[in-house]
């Protein structure tokens, strides 16, 4: 945000003096696929609990297993938040790109005036 208000008034302050368009740019690192993040397994203990709504499984099992479903939703989750700052990122060079353009296109405007 910083970057714009100073990037725009300087664009601003020197438009009357010579044009300063500046080119966007960009870094972005694609967050890894959920494919990758691989899926806890139902214990062999559980298996017949959404039929019968009992299981054979310790307490211990039942506790490994609810611990592995959280850590896998924590990932998914970590995922999406890594996918959520790409498209920011994304969204905020295509604001940069369209400014850069309409600078561009102004100044060769002004060249024929």
């Amino acid at each position: 945000m910083i970057r714009i208000a100073i990037a725009a008034s300087l664009l601003l302050s020197s438009a009357s003096a010579s044009w300063a368009c500046y080119e966007p740019s960009v870094y972005l690192s694609m967050p890894t696929a959920p494919s990758s993040i691989s899926k806890p397994d139902v214990p062999y203990c559980l298996q017949g609990f959404g039929y019968s709504g009992t299981h054979t499984c310790d307490d211990w099992e039942i506790t490994s297993y609810q611990n592995e479903v959280e850590e896998y939703v924590d990932d998914l989750q970590d995922y999406m938040n890594e996918a959520i700052e790409v498209a920011r990122k994304a969204t905020a060079f295509a604001q940069e790109a369209e400014e850069y353009a309409r600078c561009e296109a102004e100044e060769v405007a002004s060249q024929h005036k």
